[in-house]
């Protein structure tokens, strides 16, 4: 099923293509080589899209808008060819990883050339909130990567540090999406108050529900490979939740089955998370987050581009029932 945002920001979304070709041009062929095979593989494009959308919300239409979308998908891109780095992933938005396809000099070294064309962006700005505020984004998810190495080798993740780590890597651009447009479109104090907690909290909901479709999904929907946080050793949410309700076999069966993470054994991760009931509490905690969302909208201009921002907290949670 399409989003709404998809048709009617289209135009906004093919100028949004061209600035991210446009911005990570380099006189250094291997750059542009790199970086573009990343760039020019898609992706929902969603983090610009919110953007995009809560301008429009408020009657902003720039320049500086496509250059602030562009900054922000920009800084999702770097990180998510250092995350395939750090996590030795081998596919990426269904073909191979950078550091798959070359090699992990090749994935540092392009993902800070990738962070260093945002960062060109952000700077051209002349308000310094936004540069700022984008600033302070970046540190935060870098900081959240170091946060997940450090816990790395711990048993099992708590559930707390599990929401700090995706409240820093995940909900943080979410929030600086919406956040920035605000800035742009000069908007009140409790404007900015709402976006940052409905684009927050949608980061959030969106990240529990990729964690969710990695153990429930439908491969032929997702485009994804099920089991991959399982084989990765991730203690995600679902495993979280599911070793709190176990009873002292299951507890320690599962705990065993992450230490050897063969692929082969994955239905029984599932037998264990459908046996404690996990699916329908992961339910329950993402509709916790995306009613916050809906809310949050409430406070911004109603309009055809706030339904279409409804409509992306509606469809993630259509996916899930």
């Amino acid at each position: 099923m399409d989003l709404k945002y998809k048709k009617l920001i289209s135009k906004e979304l093919e100028d949004l293509e061209h600035k991210l070709n446009e911005s990570i041009n380099s006189d250094i062929d291997l750059a542009t080589e790199v970086s573009n095979y990343l760039v020019s593989s898609g992706g929902k494009r969603i983090r610009p899209a919110i953007c995009i959308l809560v301008a429009n919300a408020f009657g902003y239409k720039s320049e500086d808008l496509m250059r602030l979308a562009s900054s922000i998908e920009l800084l999702h891109t770097a990180t998510l060819i250092h995350d395939d780095v750090v996590d030795q992933s081998l596919v990426r938005r269904g073909k191979q990883s950078i550091q798959a396809k070359w090699d992990n000099a090749h994935g540092v070294l392009v993902g800070d050339f990738v962070y260093s064309k945002a960062f060109q962006l952000m700077a051209s700005f002349d308000n310094p909130e936004i540069i700022r505020a984008l600033a302070d984004s970046t540190n935060r998810i870098s900081e959240g990567e170091v946060l997940q190495l450090s816990l790395k080798s711990n048993d099992v993740l708590k559930e707390k540090d599990y929401f700090e780590i995706i409240d820093r890597k995940t909900a943080e651009l979410f929030k600086v999406s919406a956040v920035t447009a605000g800035i742009l479109c000069s908007c009140s104090e409790q404007e900015i108050h709402s976006l940052g907690r409905f684009s927050s909290n949608l980061g959030t909901a969106f990240q529990i529900q990729d964690d969710i479709l990695d153990y429930y999904g439908d491969e032929n929907l997702t485009g994804k490979k099920l089991g991959k946080d399982f084989e990765e050793g991730k203690y995600t949410l679902p495993v979280i939740v599911a070793l709190k309700n176990a009873n002292q076999e299951n507890r320690s069966k599962l705990m065993s089955l992450f230490k050897t993470r063969k692929p082969e054994e994955f239905q029984e991760v599932l037998k264990i998370l459908n046996e404690t009931n996990t699916y329908e509490e992961m339910q329950k905690v993402f509709f916790f987050y995306s009613t916050i969302c809906e809310e949050e909208l409430k406070n911004i201009p109603s309009n055809e581009y706030r339904e279409a921002l409804e409509d992306i907290v509606i469809n993630l949670g259509t996916r899930l029932t």
